[in-house]
């Protein structure tokens, strides 16, 4: 027997794209096979894919239309669960139903509305399919958050906050609130022609996925498409944002017992086995607000070990935190939040910069009990005057 056939049943050769999902969990139980022209849905509730939006670690999104409106588009993001993940007792979908539920259709500016849900089976197993607005690239993408003004990142700042006191005040925490998990709303899309969308998007790439042996596998597409990259994109007309994925989401009075966020962004009462909370969000938050302005984590870990992130985490009124550029010289360089906000944040007023500082310090409190509330931290951003110092 050659050493081809002798690897495992599900073992895929690596394609070379960048940004693309783990092709090894095309399997039973894992993600569910789509190609660009497929149509899925249930019903009367059928959508046709038309380009790949992006993917997780327990999802694709992809950009559809519902086919009974060819004539005037309506375009959507439907997001389709791991298999295992939609046999459980989803906590996403209870999340957004309850937020539609109390809120309305309309729901609130910068939090994910969900338009429609349903189930499809495949080779994989069921999946669920969440449908939403179409959204563009998120926080992540730092050279968007470069191109804006001192103003518009302010006001992204109030926006993520507001959307993120609306979650707790209807007994919703997010427990994954970082860069990647707030996206920008594109403008207009709607009104697009399909040819127009693929400028906006650019034009779908793809690789062949084949396994090991060079055949084709019934529990994986024939190719993996990569996540675009909006080549054409006028950063300038991005002016509002959106709290998306609630995969960790859960109710304030009934909390998971760990976080499935990035190291990065873990609260320290969670890295000594405490339960997350609206607080823990609080944290992230702050994370998300400094990360707005710098274009950098608060505190990072370098090494992804939870040591290290308590290492970089100095207890008392004023949190240090350590550069990783410099752990391996002699000297290590420790900077406060406050030098290290002023150093990336020159592009605000003076005044919104003590400001910010003073907010971040009350948001990362070292005690959960002491940090103020998402609602607090909202009213102080809208409250904040932005004055031009030049």
């Amino acid at each position: 027997m050659s050493a081809v056939e002798e690897l495992p049943p599900f073992r895929y050769r690596q394609p070379r794209m960048e940004y693309v999902e783990d092709v090894e969990k095309y399997v039973p139980g894992g993600y569910h096979p789509v190609d660009i022209g497929d149509v899925i849905g249930t019903g009367t509730q059928q959508y046709e894919v038309i380009h790949k939006l992006g993917h997780g670690g327990f999802s694709t999104v992809w950009l559809v239309q519902l086919r009974s409106d060819i004539d005037r588009p309506s375009y959507f993001a439907l997001k389709i669960l791991y298999a295992e993940v939609s046999d459980s007792d989803d906590d996403e979908l209870r999340a957004l139903q309850h937020l539609r539920e109390v809120s309305g259709p309309l729901g609130h500016p910068n939090v994910l509305t969900l338009y429609h849900s349903f189930k499809i089976s495949g080779p994989n197993g069921e999946h669920l399919c969440l449908v939403f607005p179409v959204l563009g690239p998120s926080l992540k993408a730092y050279k968007i958050l470069e191109a804006l003004s001192g103003l518009a990142r302010h006001q992204l700042c109030c926006q993520v906050a507001s959307g993120m006191a609306f979650l707790h005040e209807h007994g919703v925490c997010h427990g994954d609130f970082t860069p990647t998990n707030v996206a920008f709303e594109l403008p207009n899309i709607h009104s697009m022609s399909r040819t127009q969308l693929y400028q906006l998007l650019g034009d779908p790439e793809s690789e062949p996925l084949k396994l090991g042996n060079g055949s084709y596998s019934e529990h994986a597409p024939k190719r993996v498409i990569q996540t675009p990259n909006f080549p054409s994109l006028d950063y300038s007309s991005l002016s509002r944002v959106v709290i998306v994925d609630f995969g960790n989401a859960f109710f304030a009075d009934s909390p998971p017992q760990s976080s499935g966020s990035p190291i990065d962004f873990f609260p320290p009462e969670i890295c000594f086995g405490y339960s997350p909370s609206t607080k823990s969000d609080v944290w992230q938050l702050a994370c998300v607000l400094y990360t707005i302005h710098a274009r950098e984590p608060l505190f990072p870990t370098f090494f992804r070990i939870f040591e290290i992130l308590v290492g970089t985490i100095v207890a008392g009124k004023e949190p240090k935190t350590t550069d990783p550029a410099w752990w391996f010289e002699e000297k290590q360089s420790e900077k406060t939040i406050d030098s290290r906000f002023s150093q990336h944040a020159q592009h605000l007023p003076t005044n919104l910069i003590r400001e910010y500082t003073r907010l971040l310090h009350d948001m990362v409190a070292y005690e959960p009990t002491q940090r103020i509330s998402a609602a607090d931290a909202a009213q102080r951003l809208k409250s904040m005057t932005y004055t031009d110092d030049s």
